[in-house]
């Protein structure tokens, strides 16, 4: 059986398991993806489990090759990915491919309205915000394909599946994330309008 199989079994993530065995994430990865660990690691998990130390390297290596699909996921990535939710709940692939399309949707309508009007100022403002559409939809094409290539979308084991509690920061980020867009979006409607 891989470590993979057998941490999802008990439904836990990388993270939680590095935390209860007092191992580094990163061995923890090395581990998943099938590399040999020391023997010292190995006891630590086993201890964290309370299981044999034995029968837990007879199950993790019995048929397990090493494998090259370990990616370490940069600082950066993983920075932008816990801070960017709040420490609520994660938006799955389909709904982000629906916001693209969206925003994408929106800036063809929009640069096809800049034609019905008469006023040349007036379809360049248009047509401006049909490019700040188009780059928002080019932003999440690129958030799309980064959380792709280190598979970070919810349940793919790179990400804790358990929600994390909400506290009060988390709630004012969000209120204070939404408050500076809806200021954003209306400053940027009656520039457009003007």
């Amino acid at each position: 059986m891989s470590f993979r199989s057998w941490r999802e079994r008990k439904l836990l993530s990388q993270e939680r398991v590095a935390e209860m065995s007092g191992l580094s994430l990163r061995t923890v990865q090395r581990l998943e993806a099938g590399h040999r660990v020391s023997y010292a690691s190995l006891r630590a998990l086993a201890a964290a489990f309370e299981t044999d130390v034995d029968l837990l390297e007879r199950e993790l290596y019995a048929m397990n090759k090493p494998t090259d699909d370990f990616v370490e996921i940069p600082r950066w990535v993983r920075l932008m990915n816990d801070r960017l939710w709040f420490g609520g709940p994660r938006l799955s692939r389909q709904d982000m491919r629906l916001i693209e399309a969206l925003c994408i949707g929106c800036a063809v309508i929009v640069f096809a309205a800049s034609f019905l009007v008469a006023s040349d100022a007036a379809a360049n403002r248009i047509r401006t915000g049909a490019v700040i559409a188009l780059v928002a939809g080019y932003l999440v094409s690129a958030f799309l394909r980064i959380h792709d290539r280190y598979k970070l979308w919810p349940g793919s084991g790179s990400v804790p599946s358990e929600p994390r509690p909400r506290t009060w920061r988390s709630v004012a980020a969000e209120y204070a994330l939404f408050l500076v867009a809806a200021i954003l979006g209306v400053a940027m409607m009656s520039w457009l309008v003007l």
